[in-house]
């Protein structure tokens, strides 16, 4: 656009704001002569003069300074509000926040599935009182109680790589078997007569792995142990790891015998050979029987050895730049590859 274009421009304008609008000519508006002659309404005062000078005065120091006096009134407010506020209000606050963040948790079935069955054992499932054979598809729930018959027994396998073994001749009642969406396990048997077996894998802080026989809780963190009841004394026995019979801990081929009514001994008893016996055949037995399921799986068997003299036996599923993804008899695991001085195939 040139000059003389612009120019043209801005008269058009110039003419079209002169023009009064639609409804400007609408409207009366008052003469000069009336508004001349009307009195003052509101008359403009000189403001005295003050050589102090105020910040107060200025919006900013208003805003600023307003801004804290309510904030410090809210304080003081709520501060004496909390004082004055009865101790059972606060109490009854945290048990309300209590059950929320029980919500926050999942619970759900742990799978326990029954490996092996020899002879006549029988289920009672929970809220029946008609028992059933077990069979190798029944899947175990809190509540239900295991029966075996004399020269039977079955085996329990955990998701976990844990393992029961419940003998002839025993009853034993699964309490609680779950888990929580944070990996938290809740494990709990009562031996009501007989014996088990139990190759149980690491748990983590918050887990728990316990069986009650007569009296007295068996609490384990990790190991190989046995429990037994007759009705009269129980035995607890540990062939590796250690577990807490009461406040007395029981370690690696140490075992207890507490009669009905008596108190723990302060001291372990070693284990007699019968029992580290049968102990042994049973981890053994346990074993095969893991890496039997690992071989139908995946159809192939692996052994691992780090450099410090540590075998792992299992399926090798996988490996990334710094570690190896193993599947073992206790579960998934991951090896740090700069540590690993083998690997070698079993089958």
């Amino acid at each position: 656009m040139n000059e003389f274009d612009k120019e043209k421009q801005i008269q058009s304008l110039e003419s079209l704001l002169q023009k009064p609008s639609k409804v400007a000519e609408s409207k009366e508006f008052p003469k000069w002569e009336d508004i001349a002659t009307r009195s003052i309404r509101y008359e403009y005062q000189v403001p005295t003069q003050n050589n102090v000078v105020s910040f107060f005065r200025k919006p900013i120091g208003l805003t600023v300074v307003g801004g804290a006096s309510f904030a410090l009134a809210a304080s003081l407010f709520f501060v004496f509000f909390i004082r004055s506020v009865p101790d059972e209000t606060t109490g009854g606050m945290a048990s309300a926040a209590a059950p929320m963040e029980e919500q926050r948790l999942h619970f759900s079935p742990l799978d326990v599935s029954v490996s092996q069955v020899k002879g006549n054992v029988f289920v009672v499932p929970s809220g029946s009182e008609t028992r059933v054979p077990l069979a190798e598809t029944y899947k175990l729930t809190s509540g239900d109680l295991v029966q075996t018959e004399s020269g039977s027994q079955v085996d329990l396998h955990f998701e976990t790589g844990s393992w029961v073994r419940v003998t002839p001749q025993s009853q034993v009642a699964v309490d609680l078997i779950q888990k929580t969406n944070d990996g938290t396990l809740n494990q709990r048997f009562s031996v009501k007569q007989g014996k088990l077996f139990a190759s149980v894998t690491k748990l983590s802080k918050d887990s728990d792995f316990v069986v009650q026989a007569g009296e007295h809780l068996t609490e384990v963190r990790g190991t190989v142990f046995s429990v037994a009841y007759d009705g009269k004394s129980e035995t607890v026995a540990v062939r590796e790891g250690s577990v807490a019979l009461g406040d007395l801990v029981l370690n690696a081929k140490q075992q207890a015998v507490v009669k009905q009514g008596e108190q723990v001994p302060s001291s372990a008893s070693a284990v007699t050979p019968k029992e580290e016996k049968e102990l042994k055949a049973f981890y053994t037995q346990t074993l095969l029987a893991k890496e039997s399921m690992l071989y139908k799986e995946h159809a192939r068997l692996e052994l691992v050895r780090l450099d410090n003299g540590t075998e792992y036996r299992g399926v090798i599923l996988g490996q990334s730049e710094t570690h190896l993804h193993f599947k073992g008899l206790d579960g998934d695991m991951e090896i740090p590859i700069q540590n690993i001085l083998e690997t070698e195939k079993i089958r």
